[in-house]
């Protein structure tokens, strides 16, 4: 697992990057989570939701996106993020337990949205916050 945070001047961008596309989204997705406040969460409950799109960059603002609207209609804070390749997208398991969160993350964006595949897949996503 491999994610980071880079620089920007009001939001949030994370770069993931793993040997398989679904890998490198759970890592951006384990990103995420630490914005979330799941340092401070448990795995109590775990919470599942899938997604398809045939489409690369749709799946990911789709898979992020049903990660945070989840999270925010459970009242769940994550700490652990598994993603998992199903036919036509992804199926995400949500570990973590029911508290509020500490920060909220407004969207998830195409602008900046960036998918690269080489020696391992990079996936480069600015979220609002």
């Amino acid at each position: 697992m491999m994610y980071k945070f880079l620089e920007h001047v009001s939001d949030l961008i994370i770069q993931g990057e793993n040997d398989s596309f679904e890998k490198a989204l759970e890592d951006v997705a384990q990103g995420m989570t630490t914005q979330m406040g799941g340092k401070e969460a448990e795995e109590k409950e775990t919470l599942e939701v899938e997604v398809k799109d045939e489409n690369k960059e749709d799946l990911v603002v789709a898979a992020l996106t049903a990660v945070i609207s989840e999270c925010e209609a459970e009242v769940f804070t994550p700490k652990k993020i598994g993603i998992e390749k199903i036919e036509g997208g992804v199926k995400i398991r949500i570990s973590g337990e029911r508290k509020a969160h500490e920060n909220i993350i407004k969207a998830v964006t195409y602008h900046g949205l960036k998918i690269e595949q080489n020696e391992k897949w990079k996936i480069t996503v600015l979220f609002d916050i």
